[in-house]
């Protein structure tokens, strides 16, 4: 929606301002409790619904701390599953069982521990239960959850719309007021293009880094349908996708040399059905010859369709697979830590779950 046809929703902000400050000065007054737990425990999350790219950051802490030879766990509250309290992640589960997110990193990242209850305290006490409990855990999307005190709070915000610049829901994005990004440790400057530094005041003891996407070779849905080349030259090509921003995909697409780039989009999180199969369908039919190009994210939940997808749409079908890449601010003064050495002094010092000084 644009602005200035969200600008009539600004006073019901108010509200939703009232609350969210009261909520947050109940946690500061120790009226709401947060619990702390016996190892580092390290949270990313955002102040706006959606967007800013959490999944493949969360994956790069998963790599990060396992390369380093520490037991890691991912929990999150696995938004959009069908199912209620604690679960591992473990073969044979879907997106219905355990959410798309929490689903692609199990696959991601094979040697993490995945779970989702909607009680992080829960799960925190569930995960340490483990015969091989972990030694670190990720906290996915909890940065408004605080009754578990993460030890680091790692704070996204999308490069095209600073949470400075944003206002609170429903006149905007954000579920917290600005100010509410204090409590973070590092802020993260998320999908940023080449060359972009958007410019972020943090505040006195913040540490600020940029990170950008990098787009892998695309791989078949299909066994053997192998990886598709990256010269994407003269390709037509069908986006399908249930995020919350498909364009820098897209972008990146035409950027490769796609000829022509035609979006079929759903909701974030969307749970495909049988009609959408056949809107998938006559979609493939309009665009001859295309590729259909979507994201590991809508692939677990395209699974549940996959029956009713037209054979020679499998056969085109092709994930796009991300990381990111992460870097410091160019102000940052000399000597400051890289992001994978602050997160890797935090977890080396931490041996409890305490703040950072």
């Amino acid at each position: 929606m644009h602005p200035l046809l969200r600008l009539p929703l600004a006073p019901l902000s108010l509200p939703w301002a009232v609350v969210a400050w009261l909520r947050g000065k109940l946690f500061d007054w120790g009226v709401l409790s947060s619990r702390t737990f016996p190892l580092p425990v390290i949270c990313v999350g955002n102040l706006a619904v959606g967007g800013t790219g959490k999944t493949p950051h969360v994956e790069h802490l998963l790599r990060l701390l396992h390369a380093e030879g520490y037991r890691v766990a991912m929990l999150s509250r696995g938004y959009g599953r069908r199912t209620k309290g604690f679960l591992l992640a473990a073969p044979g589960h879907t997106a219905a069982h355990i959410g798309d997110e929490p689903l692609q990193m199990m696959r991601n990242c094979p040697f993490a521990t995945v779970a989702v209850c909607e009680s992080r305290v829960e799960g925190m006490k569930r995960l340490l239960q483990l015969p091989d409990a972990p030694q670190v855990v990720v906290l996915d999307d909890a940065y408004q959850h605080r009754y578990v005190r993460a030890g680091l709070n790692v704070l996204l915000t999308e490069a095209s719309r600073l949470y400075t610049r944003d206002h609170l829901l429903p006149w905007g994005r954000l579920r917290e007021p600005a100010s509410a990004a204090r409590r973070a440790q590092a802020v993260v400057v998320t999908k940023c293009r080449p060359g972009q530094w958007p410019d972020l005041k943090v505040a006195p003891g913040q540490l600020l880094y940029y990170s950008r996407i990098a787009y892998g070779a695309l791989l078949g849905w299909c066994v053997d349908a192998g990886r598709f080349s990256q010269d994407m030259r003269g390709a037509r090509v069908l986006l399908l996708t249930g995020i919350a921003r498909p364009e820098p995909l897209r972008r990146h697409l035409l950027e490769s040399g796609a000829a022509e780039v035609r979006c079929l989009s759903f909701p974030d999180h969307h749970a495909f059905d049988r009609r959408d199969a056949a809107r998938i369908n006559r979609s493939f039919a309009q665009l001859p010859g295309a590729c259909v190009v979507t994201t590991q994210k809508d692939a677990v939940r395209l699974q549940a369709i996959a029956p009713h997808l037209d054979a020679a749409l499998l056969a085109r079908l092709y994930v796009q697979p991300i990381t990111v890449e992460l870097s410091a601010s160019p102000q940052a003064a000399a000597g400051s830590p890289t992001f994978n050495q602050m997160i890797l002094q935090y977890v080396a010092s931490h041996s409890r779950n305490r703040c950072m000084d």
